[in-house]
């Protein structure tokens, strides 16, 4: 038996444990790549239910990992999702006299003078941290949030030690597909981020804003607890304490629970298309009803997990509900296709003839019977089976959109989800084509052409030279060389300024339409326009007047 290189004694130490745990648990293909003289086994994961047994054997680390594993299913089959959506991180919470401390080192030896009262029992407790109710000077009612001591030293050595797991495995064939220390690093920052309170914090506060006013809810409709900085550091948390009912246990009559499914899947929906940063863990122990006789509201708490979505991957998302909302493979599988990352050669054509008929399986039922959820994983098993990995995004995403959608048909069997997101999905359509980034787009995109315009003839001379001193692997040698660079020159040239006009009508063209609109108007915008629609005109007038002449 051997051990992995590692960066400290006590990793070391922990490896022996870890390979402890999976050999008393009799996962033979780990078994086989570290016994000399065993007989290889096939590259193969342990059982879904040994696989969970295994993770919670060695602790909080690898139980938050297996909770991470549990949000890819472009990572692993429904059977091993299933499994690892049961680990919980509730473990008896730790006596005060060890919880004190960490306050007086934070707040001082007096804090509790600072407070009417603090419960020293806990409320709740994970493997990171507990909670404990207070009440402030100001009569206040909090939660404060505190790591359980010593938790990062314990983290940071797993993660070392996992990291030389991932190396190690990329050399073998259970790695080839995946990229294997990638998601190390993905973990990493998942899970120091959960460590860290002043980023949970930020979380919070961003949220808060985000969700306080909506085109789609009423102001004051949906809450996120307030942060009290005063009493926040690395790793105490202090929230305003929201009392409220899980969603799943609420006693409303029919309509208003049809209202208050409509209203959770809008605010998932938002967080996700308009604000591109969600809470990536909303199940019905973080989704509170608030609400009384005269309002329905929610609250939104536990932001730990949290998922931003950047403008690129936003588009493609959108893209990818719209191929299968209007039943387009061709679209889907485009869109899997710039999400994804592999290693190995994919067949784009059996990819798509795959969405053809998973699509066509799910459109045989009627649109209130379509779980949105089931088809988003259903279409996830695609690219895991092409060895297409997804970013981690994705998976939070699905993970998000399951969780908020089973809450919405506990409260109305029949919720109708493709209808209620879709009026959010064209709003974020029209902001992609007609709002705010439209001009950042058209600044970009003009960037681009002309980077594209002034370096692609430079590009193809270097191409051919490197064709001739047969750099590339090809020899090639021409008895008119200089006539045909010449001629290719001009090709280029006039490809450029092709590429150029179409820059500048469609930027025009851009303008033009923002222009359209009441909340954009400005003289300077509409000289600009002008001159690129005019710039555009004259330029293609004059490519294909060369054009001519050159027959």
């Amino acid at each position: 038996m051997f051990l992995l290189a590692a960066k400290s004694a006590t990793a070391s130490h922990r490896q022996a444990e870890i390979i402890e745990v999976i050999l008393r648990n009799g996962w033979n293909y780990f078994r086989s790549r570290i016994i000399k003289d065993a007989q290889p086994e096939q590259p193969a994961l342990p059982l879904p239910h040994v696989l969970r047994q295994i993770l919670i054997e060695l602790g909080p680390t690898f139980v938050k990992l297996g909770q991470l594993l549990s949000t890819r299913p472009d990572l692993l089959s429904p059977e091993y999702i299933a499994v690892l959506e049961t680990l919980q991180n509730n473990v008896p919470a730790l006596p005060w006299n060890e919880i004190e401390p960490i306050l007086q080192n934070a707040f001082g030896e007096s804090f509790q003078s600072k407070f009417l009262t603090i419960e020293p029992v806990a409320i709740a407790a994970g493997s990171l941290a507990q909670v404990h109710r207070a009440v402030l000077k100001n009569h206040q009612t909090v939660a404060i949030k505190i790591q359980r001591p010593g938790i990062r030293e314990i983290v940071e050595r797993d993660l070392e030690v996992l990291e030389a797991l991932a190396n190690w495995f990329s050399r073998d064939k259970i790695g080839q597909a995946y990229d294997l220390p990638g998601l190390v690093e993905e973990f990493r920052y998942s899970l120091l981020g959960e460590l860290d309170f002043h980023r949970e914090a930020r979380n919070t506060e961003k949220l808060r804003q985000n969700l306080s006013n909506s085109r789609f809810w009423k102001s004051g409709q949906v809450v996120v607890p307030k942060v009290y900085w005063d009493w926040t550091t690395d790793c105490i948390l202090t929230l305003e304490w929201i009392e409220g009912i899980k969603l799943n246990q609420v006693d409303l009559p029919e309509h208003r629970k049809k209202r208050l499914a409509t209203l959770a899947v809008q605010v998932v929906m938002q967080q996700i298309y308009l604000d591109r940063f969600f809470h990536a863990d909303p199940h019905p122990g973080n989704f509170l009803y608030i609400g009384d006789d005269t309002q329905d509201r929610l609250a939104l708490l536990d932001c730990g997990m949290v998922a931003m979505i950047d403008p690129r991957t936003q588009s493609i998302l959108t893209d990818l509900l719209i191929g299968i909302v209007y039943e387009r493979p061709k679209i889907v599988t485009q869109a899997i296709r710039e999400l994804g990352f592999t290693r190995l050669d994919v067949d784009l054509r059996s990819i798509e003839s795959a969405f053809d008929r998973l699509l066509r399986r799910f459109y045989t039922r009627p649109l209130t019977e379509i779980n949105l959820a089931e088809l988003l994983n259903e279409a996830l098993r695609v690219p895991r089976e092409n060895n297409i990995q997804m970013p981690g995004t994705i998976g939070l995403f699905v993970k998000t959109i399951a969780n908020v959608e089973g809450i919405a048909r506990q409260l109305d069997p029949l919720f109708p989800f493709v209808e209620v997101a879709r009026p959010i999905v064209e709003q974020a359509i029209r902001l992609r084509l007609f709002g705010t980034e439209l001009w950042q787009d058209a600044v970009q995109s003009s960037l681009y052409l002309s980077r594209l315009t002034t370096q692609f003839p430079q590009r193809f001379e270097v191409l051919l030279d490197r064709l001739e001193r047969s750099e590339l692997g090809i020899n090639l040698g021409w008895r008119l060389e200089q006539e045909f660079l010449h001629t290719q020159q001009q090709g280029m040239n006039r490809l450029s300024l092709a590429i150029l006009s179409m820059g500048s009508l469609v930027s025009g063209a851009i303008l033009q339409q923002l222009l359209g609109q009441d909340s954009v108007s400005s003289p300077l915008i509409e000289m600009v326009s002008q001159g690129l629609l005019l710039s555009g005109i004259g330029l293609m007038s004059w490519v294909t007047i060369a054009l001519l002449r050159s027959f």
